[in-house]
């Protein structure tokens, strides 16, 4: 009986950080979104303006990063989504 209740337990507590991760990814994601578009608009204007070299090396950095961050969130929560929460709490996946 208490491996039983050992194992909902220890469900309940992976269910919990998979909510708490992908509660956190589906506000994250958004405004890193928002960060990788300003970052590649600077640099796009920088580029309008004619300015080269080192100037133009931190707005490609930036968006990178932030492009990244953003991929990273959404492909977070689709699979906590789709993969982890189903198995978790053994229901068809949304």
């Amino acid at each position: 009986m208490d491996g039983t209740r050992s194992q909902q337990d220890e469900r309940g507590r992976q269910e919990a950080r998979a909510r708490w991760t992908m509660w956190t990814w589906q506000w994250a994601r958004w405004p890193a979104l928002i960060l990788a578009v300003s970052w590649a608009a600077s640099w796009i204007g920088s580029l309008s303006r004619g300015e080269r070299g080192q100037d133009l090396w931190w707005p490609l950095a930036s968006t990178v990063i932030w492009t990244a961050v953003t991929v990273n969130g959404f492909v977070t929560c689709r699979r906590i989504r789709t993969t982890t929460l189903p198995s978790l709490t053994r229901r068809p996946s949304a």
